[in-house]
């Protein structure tokens, strides 16, 4: 077991909307860390943020022998930076995706593994508490044998960060891994952690609206789940998208003996059960948008000090890529794709 206090030195290395979210959670938990950023470019730090220190290459980053590295630049920039990082001995926490090719990445997990790092992918909504209640439900069984499931996620692209023009964003270029299926890329974890790996995708990806972006703003795609309890496919039905007036985030299940719905927007579970012909709320709460974030990074903190492996693994996220990489391909080719 490691002493909290060998957590000496975090760096953050990237300083956009997610970088500045992780910083001030960081020092919310840890007051008595000292903070390194690693930004592209030398730029004005905002002095409330209270940063030790700012620096623009690698090298200098690792003068200060940082303990742990929260990387939140662009995606396809991530495994690049994690790698000498890595060789450095220093635990990661890598906001998802964790890359936005599936390049470099088994060397990644080789090198954490050979350097007793930890590392662990900033998917978050495992710990929303609505969304753990709801896989506990599914896993109990509480609706009989499950049937089918149908999720969706979406808002407007220019309404997600009311502060900054949109066309700016990671989520607008396809050169930092903007695009629904890696920015969106939530969904595809939390399924597979609920219903077990994904074995084969059919996609359809387009761009429909009007926004001035280079990815695409809607994906449709059919994820099939195996289920060892039947001859049958789990099948799930997956909407994404950039571009609707209002906000979803929901996931219905159906069962032999009713359906649940979450609402990850309003944190509920509701059931629609075969007796009762009604929706019913099984659980709600007033979660705030940070709380999520805030239970990550303790966690990964906790698996340091402890010694524990993370939630969200490397592995688990490489699969995730993977599975994104399926649905391009299939939605190139017009054909269901094996993942694995």
């Amino acid at each position: 077991m490691v002493n909290k206090s060998s957590i000496k030195t975090a760096l953050i290395v990237g300083l956009g909307s997610i970088g500045t979210r992780h910083l001030k959670l960081l020092q919310e938990i840890r007051s008595d860390i000292r903070v390194v950023v690693l930004r592209h470019k030398n730029s004005t730090v905002d002095a409330s943020l209270n940063i030790d220190h700012v620096v623009t290459n690698i090298e200098d980053a690792l003068n200060y022998k940082p303990d742990i590295a929260i990387i939140s630049n662009p995606s396809p920039l991530h495994i690049d930076t994690a790698i000498p990082l890595a060789k450095a001995g220093v635990h990661l926490f890598i906001e998802k995706p964790i890359s936005s090719s599936t390049k470099g990445i088994k060397e990644l997990i080789s090198l954490t593994k050979k350097n007793n790092c930890k590392l662990m992918v900033g998917y978050n909504l495992r710990f929303s508490k609505s969304l753990k209640f709801f896989r506990e439900k599914i896993l109990s069984l509480s609706i009989g044998k499950l049937l089918s499931i149908r999720a969706e996620v979406g808002q407007h692209l220019d309404y997600w960060r009311p502060h900054t023009k949109y066309t700016n964003g990671v989520s607008a270029q396809k050169k930092l891994g903007g695009g629904v299926l890696l920015e969106l890329s939530h969904e595809l974890d939390y399924l597979s952690w609920i219903f077990g790996p994904i074995y084969w995708v059919f996609g359809y990806l387009t761009k429909r609206s009007d926004l001035d972006i280079d990815v695409e703003d809607i994906a449709h795609c059919i994820l099939g789940f195996q289920d060892k309890n039947t001859n049958h496919d789990l099948v799930a039905n997956l909407s994404m998208d950039f571009i609707r007036q209002d906000s979803v985030r929901q996931c219905y299940v159906v069962g032999e003996l009713g359906t649940l719905r979450w609402d990850g927007i309003n944190h509920s579970v509701e059931l629609y059960s075969k007796n009762q012909k009604q929706w019913d709320i099984l659980y709600k709460d007033q979660e705030d948008r940070n709380f999520s974030y805030k239970e990550e990074l303790n966690h990964f903190l906790e698996c340091i000090t402890n010694d524990n492996l993370p939630l969200i693994s490397a592995e688990s996220a490489f699969d995730t890529l993977k599975t994104i990489d399926s649905i391009r391909k299939s939605a190139n080719q017009r054909e269901v794709i094996f993942v694995r």
